[in-house]
């Protein structure tokens, strides 16, 4: 049975075509996505129609303007944008050419480039699957591509052995991935991050001061900012604390210089253990779930107490360990205490008259603070994220107009009213919540989780947090009631289980860790013992015996040795020998040994071996064992 080449190669064309252009249509602009679809469209239905429904010339020439319009775009600011665009125009113009044998050639050639060039923006484990996918596709069309060309029939037999060969190939690549994996150099992040980075602009991140009224909305993006491999904890304990804000500018809170001096106390409740790893960005500020007492980084630095830098560059992908647990504060001098009850001179007259009150509203601190707790549970505060006020008086009307806002409102009018009534409060800015996923064991922690509370510090007890924004009327909106488990988010938290994984095992291995176990091979080397060096000796020698026997036995199918039917021909030859007297080094061919010897068995079995030879049908079984038969039984010899 003969199978339709073109068809093969077809079908090859366009999966290879697809993966190359799927690898790239998420980071194009939407010029060269409207090719790719329209390239994609013409190559079919010409395919259809069996006659190229553009000319070569039409083509050609278009691919030059895009190529000429996408160059003069090209430039140190942007230099990835423009290179994908071409790429994904050159990829539509193959699709939509006549289908020659050198068209499908460059077509996977272009995909291949693609699915390379889509590392400028992303190194998820899509590109290892897109890769795994598309090499074998690339060497089984290549293996078809020789027979079209040669004009030869492609039966079941030869393409099962094309199938094998395309396997084979990457299976190769695949055996000297442990060998390279931890010795090549590798980046931790998409290159047209970096290149991003360097041009002066960067993702998003905590931001140094809190400015409530400074934009009339909140933009959210859902970009992950950080993971945390942790057991799954109380809704009520995941403040993920990142700086403390003590300072006022006007009514602008000012980020606390990083400290780390100070020792934790030595008794402590048992710490709660979290590895983070933190997605490249902006942010100068290490998370941890609150109260975080230590860091603990590759380094094996030890960072305690206060508020802490990231120590690499926010464009890299950062993992440490952290420690949290309730420790006593460090203590505070009545001088610092008093700085943390003063009102900037900006304060609004109507903050300060309700401060006052509240002031007058009980004798101790526990009293003032309830209170003002009160005062914002019946006031109808909402948590909103737009139409928020706006200007120098945002804050004023926020609290006696319009008691709509989102937490820095929240976290500032408390922090202000609890000074003006004697309590030290200061701001606390990190995130709340996160997706916990049962899959990897963490939690999954967005942009849209970043939120502010606030800190007061009680007499004998230390600072206790408080988050205003649970006052609001719509509380569970405002904190993020927990998502309902549908099988679209169950889909979800198993790619991003995948993402965690590859991100953790693949991507984070940089220099540092390439080090480090360099580092260990040679201490784990300089303590082997004597046993052990046999042990790997004898190791190494099976090893050897192992490449040895691989060796012989390529020879050995090279020589045909391992193949039944050559196998058979040989014992004939040797029947033949011994009943006929002919010897096996006779120049005779099968057909000239039919001539030769009168013999009816020996003619029986050239015929059926020979049908099966020059026929390009291999024998079935019955045969095989037929000609065995024939074989033992020797010929000219009853």
């Amino acid at each position: 049975m003969r199978l339709e080449l073109p068809s093969l190669i077809r079908l090859l064309g366009y999966g290879i075509a697809l993966l190359g252009a799927g690898s790239l249509i998420p980071h194009l602009p939407p010029m060269p996505r409207l090719a790719l679809l329209a390239g994609l469209t013409v190559g079919l239905y010409s395919e259809r129609r069996s006659t190229p429904l553009v000319p070569h010339l039409a083509l050609t020439g278009a691919s030059i303007l895009f190529f000429l319009w996408y160059a003069a775009q090209f430039s140190r600011a942007n230099p990835a944008l423009p290179v994908v665009s071409i790429l994904a125009v050159l990829l539509a113009a193959r699709l939509a050419a006549e289908k020659t044998p050198r068209t499908w050639l460059q077509t996977s050639a272009i995909a291949l480039f693609s699915l390379s060039a889509s590392t400028l923006f992303d190194l998820g484990p899509r590109f290892l699957l897109f890769l795994a996918l598309m090499l074998p596709m690339i060497a089984l069309q290549l293996v078809l591509l020789t027979f079209q060309t040669a004009n030869q029939p492609l039966s079941p037999r030869s393409l099962r052995q094309a199938a094998l060969t395309g396997l084979l190939i990457p299976a190769a690549a695949l055996a000297l991935t442990p060998l390279f994996f931890p010795i090549l150099p590798r980046t931790q992040f998409p290159l047209w991050n970096f290149i991003q980075q360097t041009g002066g602009s960067q993702p998003a991140g905590l931001a140094d001061t809190v400015t409530p009224g400074s934009s009339s909305h909140v933009t959210e993006t859902g970009q992950l900012v950080f993971r945390a491999d942790m057991p799954r904890v109380a809704a009520s304990q995941l403040y993920w604390r990142g700086t403390s804000f003590s300072r006022l500018d006007g009514l602008r809170w000012l980020r606390d210089p990083p400290t780390g001096t100070a020792q934790p106390p030595a008794s402590t409740n048992a710490p709660l253990s979290q590895i983070i790893t933190m997605e490249p960005g902006s942010s100068r500020t290490l998370i941890g779930l609150d109260m975080p007492i230590s860091f603990s980084h590759a380094n094996g630095t030890t960072i305690p107490w206060a508020s802490w830098n990231r120590p690499l560059p926010a464009s890299r992908r950062l993992r440490y360990q952290v420690y949290s647990a309730f420790v006593p504060p460090p203590p505070i001098t009545e001088q610092a205490l008093i700085s943390l009850t003063r009102l900037p001179n900006e304060t609004p007259p109507r903050l300060r008259q309700l401060s006052q009150q509240l002031r007058q509203a009980g004798n101790t601190d526990q009293q003032r603070l309830a209170a003002l707790e009160a005062w914002f549970l019946a006031n109808g505060f909402s948590y909103s994220r737009t139409d928020l006020p706006t200007g120098v008086n945002a804050l004023e009307r926020f609290l006696f107009e319009t008691r709509r806002g989102h937490c820095e409102f929240f976290a500032s009018g408390f922090a202000l009213l609890a000074r003006g009534a004697g309590l030290p409060a200061r701001l606390v800015g990190g995130y709340y919540g996160g997706e916990y996923n049962e899959l990897g064991g963490y939690y999954r922690v967005a942009d849209e989780r970043a939120h502010v509370w606030v800190e007061v510090w009680q007499r004998g007890s230390g600072w206790l947090r408080i988050d205003p924004s649970s006052f609001s009327v719509n509380a569970d909106a405002a904190l993020g009631e927990p998502r309902q488990r549908s099988l679209l988010l169950r889909l979800r938290m198993v790619l991003d289980s995948l993402d965690h994984t590859w991100n953790s095992a693949i991507i984070s291995y940089d220099l540092e860790r390439q080090l480090q176990t360099a580092g260990k091979a040679h201490s784990r080397l300089q303590s082997l013992r004597q046993k052990d060096l046999g042990l790997f000796g004898s190791l190494i020698a099976l090893l050897a015996a192992s490449a040895l026997s691989y060796r012989t036995l390529l020879q050995l199918r090279r020589n045909g040795l391992l193949d039944r039917n050559t196998r058979l021909l040989r014992r004939f030859r040797r029947a033949v020998e011994r009943g006929h007297g002919i010897p096996r080094s006779a120049p005779f061919g099968l057909m000239d040994l039919a001539h030769q010897v009168d013999d009816p068995q020996v003619q029986e079995f050239i015929a059926l071996y020979a049908r099966s030879l020059y026929g390009n049908q291999p024998l079935s079984r019955t045969e095989y064992k037929h000609l065995s038969r024939l074989v033992r039984r020797g010929f000219g010899l009853q």
